[in-house]
């Protein structure tokens, strides 16, 4: 990182000269093209009618530096060195430092992203792939920084201080990304209207991840700012990450038999790759499936084997719940008397689920847990 600021440096120096060149080199070129506007080189989709003079000078400037080998590389050099010198502002300003594992998943998405969407959805897509992928590496910048606030909160849901001024900064941060990602799935229909229908499916997964995120990060700020706390926030918690991992799995599967179409089954390196992909992500799927399904019967079975807490029982232990540590509005009763939350129960027994104990007393409940098939 030392060598950064230098790095930037000449990226703009760069960037600067190869800008004043292709202008340079762009202008009598443009000056032609507007005496004979039917050589303009557009999509076949848009009509020299349907563009305004700005959108089609930049359109015709986007394909020149296209043509250029050495000066799309600077172009694309810079456009890197900006989302590098954005993230670092928006790290300092929101996360302040990031962890050592934070810093690992930014590290494996950015990579993940760069070698999918860059490099293997661009030997898919036709030859003017370039200004797509800008397009959709902004997209994948809001998804880095949505996904990174869903780290911070699994960080900060266990520490035993709720810090409230960071739930704030992180929760604005996701409406900015959401509203950014929004309007610039909005303006794809003006920019890209051929290929609408694979930018919808790559617009859909960054907005449920923003969403959800929002929507762990409401809960707890619901569960802070009232007296008696949110009672049902872990499992508003799960269904909207259970909803979201299946609606973007999903997605994905439908964005990979897109690609198999738009590429054609020729048994190629690239159809092998997306044949295993959707392999894959079906399998994701149906573990997902399962799991829900296990966890859905032990949530079932345990509502209806232990009886709730009475006011007096609760008044009388005036505990805390010994699994996840928090006062207890209302919990479930074991035979052995010690008291729990109900998703706290359900999920201690699914996950201990070939030799149940109660937590605390570690009294064997394999008599009394037998779900069933």
């Amino acid at each position: 990182m030392a060598l950064f600021p230098s790095y930037l440096l000449a990226s703009v120096v760069s960037f600067s000269t190869a800008l004043v060149v292709s202008l340079r080199s762009f202008g009598p070129e443009w000056a032609l093209r507007e005496c004979r506007p039917s050589e303009l080189n557009l999509r076949p989709s848009t009509t020299t009618a349907q563009l305004d003079p700005a959108c089609s000078f930049l359109n015709a400037f986007f394909t020149h530096v296209e043509s250029q080998r050495l000066s799309l590389l600077i172009h694309l050099n810079m456009v890197l060195c900006t989302f590098l010198l954005l993230g670092k502002a928006i790290v300092r300003l929101v996360f302040r430092e990031l962890l050592p594992s934070e810093s690992q998943h930014v590290y494996d998405r950015m990579l993940n992203f760069l070698l999918f969407k860059m490099i293997f959805v661009g030997a898919v897509m036709d030859p003017a792939w370039i200004r797509l992928s800008i397009w959709i590496a902004i997209l994948g910048f809001l998804r880095i920084f949505s996904l990174l606030s869903r780290d911070r909160f699994d960080h900060l849901t266990t520490l035993p201080h709720f810090p409230l001024y960071q739930y704030k900064k992180i929760s604005l941060l996701l409406c900015s990304l959401f509203t950014c990602d929004l309007l610039w799935y909005l303006g794809s229909f003006h920019l890209f209207p051929s290929s609408i229908t694979f930018l919808t499916l790559e617009f859909l997964p960054v907005a449920l991840d923003t969403l959800q995120v929002m929507t762990k990060y409401g809960a707890q700020l619901i569960d802070q700012w009232r007296e008696q706390g949110f009672e049902n926030k872990r499992m508003v918690n799960y269904y909207a990450e259970l909803g979201t991992d299946m609606l973007v799995l999903a997605i994905t599967l439908l964005q990979y038999l897109q690609l198999m179409w738009m590429h054609g089954i020729s048994f190629s390196l690239i159809d092998i790759v997306l044949i295993l992909n959707v392999r894959s992500v079906m399998r994701s799927l149906y573990k997902k499936a399962i799991v829900h399904r296990d966890r859905w019967r032990a949530m079932t079975y345990v509502k209806t084997k232990y009886v709730d807490a009475s006011p007096g029982e609760l008044l009388k232990h005036n505990d805390d719940c010994a699994i996840c540590r928090e006062k207890m509005k209302s919990a479930k009763k074991l035979s052995c008397g010690h008291l729990f939350h109900l998703h706290c129960l359900h999920s201690w027994i699914q996950h201990h689920v070939s030799q149940p104990t109660c937590p605390t007393c570690r009294r064997p409940l394999s008599d009394d847990v037998k779900y069933p098939s």
